[in-house]
């Protein structure tokens, strides 16, 4: 391997657990499973533990980690106003971010101006509550002038993430989604990777082609991959 590339490695691995948002959305799992996840994720130091929303208050009551919450997921399509009450939900459990799915409805029917909308509200209510805010795309749903227009709204937005997948669509993240969301918007916003990402090699793929944050229910795996690879390096 060329000297430069184990060196950026060894950076993106080194630094990776700062990277991941650890994520549990399981919806046949209990309080004692979302217990037990903050008792093994908390010790990484990992960027967010993400939940559902109504699991936020309680997650934040005893992880060290800050908490995000998810609003619309997986599907996006219920009404905007729900999501708001959602982003309020996550707000007042304590969660510092909200991950947004879009309705893709909006999107196949060639409704931008409504897509634009939603957006406008989410990304507004969001900050005024003082929270960050990631936009789901789910990219496995959209061909590439459709990832096109809606990557560029969601740079408009305000938004400061946009995220590839929910990881319940057809497929998840793949290197391609980050290197045309980049192509599209440059630096104007930040990118979230997730979806099917399982292992530090992928993980740090993800991260060399543009990926800002990993999102992944695998974050310990890739946390313990990438230091035994960093031992061989």
């Amino acid at each position: 391997m060329p000297a430069e590339v184990t060196r950026e490695l060894k950076v993106i691995l080194s630094g990776i657990n700062a990277r991941i948002d650890q994520t549990l959305l399981k919806y046949d799992r209990s309080w004692k499973d979302y217990e037990k996840f903050v008792e093994e994720s908390d010790p990484y130091g990992f960027r967010s533990l993400v939940v559902p929303p109504a699991m936020v208050r309680f997650v934040a009551s005893i992880a060290k980690t800050p908490v995000a919450g998810v609003a619309g997921f997986p599907h996006g399509y219920v009404p905007v106003e729900s999501k708001l009450k959602e982003i309020d939900v996550i707000a007042e459990g304590g969660g510092k971010e909200v991950d947004v799915v879009i309705n893709v409805i909006n999107v196949k029917s060639g409704k931008f101006d409504a897509l634009e909308d939603e957006l406008r509200k989410v990304v507004d209510h969001a900050h005024e509550l003082g929270l960050g805010i990631k936009v789901i795309v789910e990219t496995s749903a959209l061909n590439d002038e459709e990832l096109r227009k809606v990557s560029l709204a969601v740079a408009e937005s305000g938004a400061d993430f946009i995220k590839t997948n929910t990881g319940y669509g057809a497929r998840g993240a793949s290197l391609r989604d980050v290197v045309l969301i980049r192509r599209f918007v440059g630096d104007r916003i930040k990118v979230k990777a997730s979806g099917g990402i399982r292992n530090a090699v992928d993980a740090a793929m993800f991260i060399l082609v543009g990926a800002d944050v990993i999102g992944t229910s695998s974050g310990i795996k890739i946390a313990e991959d990438a230091k035994r690879i960093l031992e061989l390096l």
